[in-house]
């Protein structure tokens, strides 16, 4: 009788879900780990499923005592890219260096989810590499052709500023050929108006006193109209 009850008992620590429960304490053994919690290796609050942060942080776990005491070694976590989104674990819990341990007080930095591949710092042109979100970086494209931007046939290149050259396309967007986008006026850039529009930068008070003058002329004519009636 004893035997059929720690069946069920073993069954449930080999369970999946009795694996990957969070371990709230590991918050700590990571920088910054208390701005996303367990959300960093766990992709829910409950901790029944894991990250591929999780997954890695699991694999260098580091003292006795078993799973379920043990600590995450940062050391080995930090300089990998676990969620493939282009940018170390160590960049996005604001150790980019990889130089925090334990016990250090948390970076001053901004924080992304390394858990989360669509968490990540915004990209930066001219950094010798193609970083998530960048369209393109020098001889680095993160399409293959023209063909595959709807641009028709032809060569796709990189401009200075990392953003498509549709120039060798047979199709390019728009007026777009040279720039990688397309064309605006500094009206249209502020807001959708040109730049005698209300929305354009200073031409708002000018065409407020053109309107407000045109309606007083308007109504100084109509009582005249009036009064000679």
């Amino acid at each position: 009788m004893r035997f059929i009850f720690v069946l069920p008992a073993v069954a449930l620590f080999l369970s999946p879900a009795a694996v990957a429960e969070a371990r709230p304490f590991r918050v700590g053994d990571i920088p910054n780990g208390d701005k996303n919690g367990c959300l960093n290796c766990h992709g829910d609050t409950k901790g029944s499923t894991r990250t591929d942060f999780g997954s890695d942080a699991q694999n260098f776990l580091t003292g006795g005592g078993g799973v379920q005491v043990q600590h995450v070694d940062w050391a080995p976590l930090c300089p990998l890219d676990s969620d493939g989104d282009g940018w170390t674990n160590g960049k996005e819990l604001g150790d980019p260096d990889c130089t925090w341990t334990s016990g250090d007080p948390n970076p001053n930095a901004f924080v992304w989810n390394p858990g989360d591949p669509n968490s990540h710092p915004l990209p930066v042109c001219d950094n010798g590499k193609l970083d998530a979100d960048e369209p393109c970086e020098g001889s680095m494209l993160s399409e293959t052709d023209c063909a595959s931007v709807g641009a028709g046939e032809g060569t796709l290149a990189c401009t200075a500023d990392c953003k498509f050259d549709y120039s060798g396309c047979s199709e390019p967007p728009g007026d777009a050929a040279s720039s990688g986008g397309p064309d605006f006026t500094a009206g249209e850039e502020e807001g959708g108006c040109n730049s005698t529009g209300l929305g354009a930068p200073g031409g708002g008070t000018a065409a407020l006193a053109a309107a407000f003058g045109l309606a007083i002329h308007r109504w100084i004519t109509r009582r005249r109209r009036i009064a000679r009636g």
